[in-house]
């Protein structure tokens, strides 16, 4: 599960990949990247049907990994809404200093590309809550504490998950610019190391897929749909 969206990231791409370059895009790859709040869907279907797999074999539920308490699921969804403005201050400081690292100057985050209207609603609407929830149950809710458990080490857990959650934005999208990849990895360690120890503290996943949900939301709208409204 460490490796399996970044594996199904590329794969997810390469079929778009296959589908520009059949219209005669010069860069198919750059094109394709920019639909990944669309073919992102297939990426987190397949980490859900591996999710639901092991769980099963486990004895276990999928919904098992969000360890929902019912009766904290208000305070949960606030505190969701809490934890947005420290992990945008992961994120705009991880990036900013990644970018003054590989290109000597302080850049921004990435935001939503431009899309046609029914896209950009679906990128929108649709995508980021799907994403911020199995991206949550993938890296926090399976791989972290089964790792944790098998190695017997927190801070090994902690450093082996941040790393390949960090690393799947090396691929999504997948830009073979080394420099570029170099700062992906880079800017996404910070707020992949908040998720993580928030999650050590919490143990429950509702509060941190609120907030992951309403970032990437928020991120598409400014990005995708309101340049086609302005």
């Amino acid at each position: 599960m460490l490796v399996a969206r970044s594996v199904l990231a590329v794969a997810a791409q390469g079929i778009v990949v296959l589908v520009f370059a059949a219209r005669g895009s010069a860069s198919p790859w750059r094109d394709a990247g920019l639909w990944l709040p669309v073919y992102g869907t297939l990426i987190d279907a397949g980490c859900l049907l591996l999710l639901w797999r092991f769980t099963r074999r486990e004895g276990i539920r999928l919904v098992d990994l969000l360890n929902l308490d019912r009766s904290r699921l208000a305070r949960d969804v606030i505190l969701g809404l809490g934890l947005v403005p420290l992990s945008l201050a992961c994120v705009l400081g991880g990036v900013a200093l990644s970018s003054l690292l590989v290109y000597g100057k302080i850049g921004l985050p990435q935001l939503g590309a431009p899309l046609p209207l029914v896209p950009a609603l679906y990128a929108v609407l649709v995508w980021p809550l799907i994403w911020g929830f199995t991206e949550q149950m993938t890296y926090n809710g399976y791989a972290l504490p089964r790792i944790r458990a098998l190695s017997g080490s927190t801070a090994l857990a902690v450093a082996v998950v941040a790393y390949w959650w960090a690393f799947q934005h090396v691929v999504m999208p997948l830009i073979w610019d080394p420099p570029h990849m170099l700062h992906r990895l880079l800017g996404s360690l910070p707020n992949a190391l908040f998720m993580i120890l928030v999650w050590l503290r919490l143990r429950r996943l509702l509060p941190l897929a609120v907030a992951h949900w309403l970032m990437n939301a928020a991120a598409m709208f400014a990005g995708s749909l309101w340049p086609l409204i302005t």
